[in-house]
Formats: structure tokens, sequence, C-alpha cells
């Protein structure tokens, strides 16, 4: 758990495994059922979400540490680290969503569903990487899996992953 005591877990695997559309097909249902969710993506490369000339852009530019934008119904901040932000750090703006659920971040000690896809050409994470409760791949994958002893999800049926991320969600806890 983290400071504000939700739930989190993370969905970890090579790039093209296929992370996002999962993430983005459990978080509609999710939504749709009443939770509200936040999300937290890691990117390891470098990205901008704002846009040269305006306003806070240029605050930005002129050296502001931290810039806050608002309307009515939306709120982003940006704010410049000299070193990678602490997932802990991350969590704490979330303050009150029902579940938080993690892309990337595969060090940290949360826990963890890997999504693997044996037509990507690169092999399991689960060997590698802590934490990881369950494997989800396509249906033909499963058998190359059974070794890790882990739970076999069906990707291809993002309604089981959820049917799992909720029998799990009394028990996720982040260090």
């Amino acid at each position: 758990m983290n400071a504000s005591n939700i739930p989190v877990i993370g969905f970890t695997g090579t790039s093209g495994s296929g992370k996002t559309t999962l993430i983005e097909k459990l978080v509609q249902q999710l939504s749709h059922r009443g939770l509200k969710v936040g999300v937290i993506k890691h990117d390891a490369h470098r990205f901008d979400i704002d846009k040269p000339g305006k306003d806070s852009w240029r605050f930005r530019e002129a050296g502001a540490t931290t810039t806050l934008i608002s309307s009515d119904q939306l709120v982003a901040i940006q704010k410049r680290t000299a070193q990678p932000a602490p997932l802990e750090a991350l969590l704490a703006y979330f303050t009150d969503e029902d579940l938080i659920i993690i892309e990337g971040h595969k060090s940290s000690p949360h826990p963890k569903v890997e999504i693997f896809r044996s037509a990507n050409g690169k092999a399991p994470l689960y060997g590698h990487i802590q934490h990881i409760i369950a494997i989800a791949a396509p249906a033909e994958d499963h058998t190359r899996l059974e070794a890790s002893q882990l739970p076999l999800l069906d990707l291809d049926t993002p309604s089981a992953v959820l049917d799992f991320v909720l029998e799990q969600l009394p028990h996720l806890r982040h260090p």
C-alpha cells in the first residue's frame, strides 16, 4: 500500500507485448463498474506533454521548477527532477482512487502481472523480475509458461485478467 492505502498492481513485460492495450481495457472495465482508477506509466524515453509557446511551457522554460495548469475538469503538474522520481513519491499524487495500475517500474517491489507473447520473440521476465504474481499470455503460450508455476491468465480475454485482479484486490500491497 502507498501512503493513501490504495491497492497497487503493476503490469510489466517487454516492449510490444501489449501492456498498454490490456491496461486500457482494464481501466475501461473497472471504470464501468464505478471504480476510480489511477495509472502510472514509466517512460524510458524523454517526453514532453507541453506545447512550445503555451503559457505553462513558457513558465517552465523561464526556470519554474513546478508548473501546474488547471481547468474545471483537469489538473496537470509538471515537476523538474534531477533524478528519476521514486515510485513512492509518484504514488503520493493519488489520494482517492480505488486502485492504482502501474505500467513499467519493473524493479519496484509492487505486485506485478507479466504480459508475455512468444510472437514478440523475447524471453519471459518472470525469472528475472521480482514480485510477479501471474502471467497474462495468449492461450497458445500457456504450455511454454507452465514451468513458472504462476497463475496463467488469457491475455486475449481481458475479463479473465480483470477477474484475477479483483480477486487479488484485498491482498495487493505496496511495501
